[in-house]
């Protein structure tokens, strides 16, 4: 079992700019991982959630919904970081913004099947990010991310 909160305060330790944006971890389950922040550290001149703050979420909730779920499968020695993404801003956000990051079981499987099976390489592993507020989701992110292990 992962403890969210434990994890947590180690990215906070590691990642100071997860404290400045007041980003929370909600849940991890079936590789998905739920996040939330509110808008007052995230926020723009127009009074919306500023696009780097989105975009910010979505590679740290990418990173760390993987992170997990290899952590959830007995594998702790991994390196995982983002290889390219692609972002879509659908509408503004204008209050507390929740982020949902999951992986696709197959996609997750197979990664791991070669990590088991001592790959050496750079394995590729596609991420999802959707970022909504008062349900109506406002940004995507497809994050193409590559792990090794160390």
């Amino acid at each position: 079992m992962i403890d969210l909160n434990r994890f947590e305060a180690e990215c906070r330790q590691d990642i100071p700019l997860l404290s400045a944006m007041h980003l929370s971890f909600v849940s991890f389950e079936d590789l998905t991982l739920t996040m939330d922040a509110p808008l007052a550290p995230n926020i723009n001149n127009k009074g919306t959630a500023f696009g780097g703050s989105i975009a910010s979420i979505c590679l740290f909730a990418g990173w760390a919904v993987a992170t997990l779920a290899f952590v959830d499968n007995s594998i702790h020695n991994t390196e995982i970081v983002v290889f390219k993404n692609e972002m879509t801003f659908e509408r503004p956000a204008r209050g507390h913004l929740t982020a949902n990051a999951f992986i696709k079981p197959d996609d997750f499987e197979a990664c791991l099947s070669r990590l088991k099976a001592g790959d050496t390489g750079r394995i590729r592993l596609d991420i999802h990010v959707e970022l909504f507020h008062d349900d109506k989701r406002c940004a995507t992110m497809r994050g193409l991310y590559v792990v090794w292990l160390k």
